[in-house]
Parts: structure tokens; sequence; C-alpha cells
């Protein structure tokens, strides 16, 4: 016959595993889920910090390749209204001509014309200022002329849709 101490230890254990698991049971599974968000949200922070470093290399391959097309000189020249005026009367073009050069809308060169004091303009509007600022009439007329078969800046006008005649019957 089987020793009965140690049947009846082995049940008492048994059970008290199953009364144990029972307990622990409510705070494991959240416990569980707790643990897979962190290690999921562990990846996606290294993936992001590596599409973040790949970016930066990017970046910095990029402002070492193409470094800024308009000289640094375009920051410190002082561009005024006057100034803009009185050098469209020296080069004796129109304001569409005058926007044609820059490659600007007519708007903006009337707009200039309105105003007075310091302008502000984008680096591009800036250097070719700065580029037209050297040249003479001639040259102007002559740069005029080279474009034109260059489109003009601004909108274009709407293109209309051709009616069909009406249906009689």
């Amino acid at each position: 016959m089987p020793n009965i101490a140690k049947v009846l230890k082995d049940e008492i254990s048994r059970v008290a595993r199953r009364e144990t698991k029972k307990a622990v049971a409510s705070v494991s599974r959240p416990a569980a889920g707790l643990r897979r968000t962190a290690a999921d949200l562990k990846r996606r922070v290294t993936q992001l910090e590596k599409e973040l470093h790949l970016l930066w290399k990017t970046i910095e391959g990029l402002t070492k390749a193409h470094p800024s097309s308009v000289p640094e000189t375009t920051d410190k020249a002082r561009i005024t209204a006057k100034g803009m005026r009185s050098l469209r009367r020296r080069l004796r073009l129109s304001g569409q001509q005058f926007a044609r050069l820059l490659g600007i809308t007519p708007q903006i060169v009337y707009g200039w014309d309105k105003t007075s004091g310091a302008l502000r303009m984008r680096a591009t509007t800036r250097a070719a200022i700065l580029a037209i600022r050297e040249i003479g009439a001639r040259e102007a007329r002559k740069k005029l002329e080279e474009m034109k078969g260059t489109k003009k800046p601004g909108k274009t006008a709407p293109r209309r849709r051709r009616r069909l005649p009406k249906e009689t019957t």
C-alpha cells in the first residue's frame, strides 16, 4: 500500500498550486500584455531612431553637395522700393519688362512702385536684382530679347471648354 502521507502531501501541493494559479491569473494577464506593449514600443523606437539617423545623413549630404545657390552678399544688400524705381528707370524698362527680366509677376513690380522703404522678397528674386544692378539698358534689352520664347511668370488664363451645339428634335 502506498504511503498515505506522501499521497496526502502531493494532493495538498497540487491543490495549493491550482489555487495560487487562480489568484495570480488576474494579475499576470495584464502584466504579460504590458510586457508585449513595452517590447513593441522598444522596437518602434529603435526603428524610428534609425530612420531619423538616415534622414540626418541625407540632409547633411544634400547641404554639402548643394550649398546655397544665392551668394551670402544678398543677405547684406538693402533693397528699397525707391532703389527699384530708380533701377527700372535707369534700365528704361516698363513694369512688365522689368518683371519678366527678374522672373516675377508684374503685380509685384507694381506693388514695389507704390510702397516705400525696405522690401522683403525671396532669395532668388534678391539674387536676380543684384545681378541686374550690374548691367546697363542695352544689356537688359538684349536679355529680354533672348527670353522672348520663354514662358511669362504669373498665372495663365483658364482654358475654356468648347460647348457642343444643342441638339434640336
